[in-house]
């Protein structure tokens, strides 16, 4: 009630921040990314770019700073999964990052500039595109796309 204090078990450590073991706090945060970016019955799946970003705005309240950023390395800008549109139109999924450039990943591309469907699919390192006249790579990722986009499930690709 009003006016009680808590009750302290002698040689008990306070609990929070710190005092959670680093096991604890890495899987609390892992648990919240898959929560986050798995459809649930009252929501779809969020994409997990935007799931990176919103964790990212908790850091240093609901997560700690070191863990946000390692869990960010180890995941990438773009995570593997992840679908996304190419700057010359055609939509791809993530399969590898590149350690030394996290926003040019290498991908499998899906579709076409029209949105239809390569009878093969076909993977491209982004890291190893051609430059154009101006010395920028020829192709880059232009957006993340949500789960789900133009129908394509990036769980089932990765049986085919």
């Amino acid at each position: 009630g009003a006016g009680q204090h808590p009750v302290r078990v002698q040689g008990a450590e306070p609990c929070g921040g710190e005092a959670i073991p680093l096991a604890a706090r890495l899987a609390g945060l892992v648990d919240s990314y898959d929560a986050m970016a798995s459809a649930r019955p009252h929501r779809p799946a969020h994409a997990p770019h935007a799931v990176l970003q919103l964790l990212y705005r908790e850091r240093g309240r609901r997560y700690q700073e070191e863990v946000i950023e390692q869990f960010m390395q180890c995941l990438g800008v773009y995570p593997t999964g992840s679908l996304v549109e190419l700057s010359n139109g055609e939509v791809a999924v993530v399969m590898a990052q590149n350690q030394a450039r996290r926003l040019r990943p290498r991908v499998m591309v899906l579709l076409d500039s029209d949105k239809q469907r390569y009878p093969r699919f076909h993977d491209i390192d982004l890291m190893q595109m051609d430059e154009d006249a101006s010395g920028r790579p020829a192709v880059v990722i232009a957006a993340a796309l949500p789960p789900g986009a133009y129908g394509l499930d990036s769980a089932e690709l990765f049986l085919e």
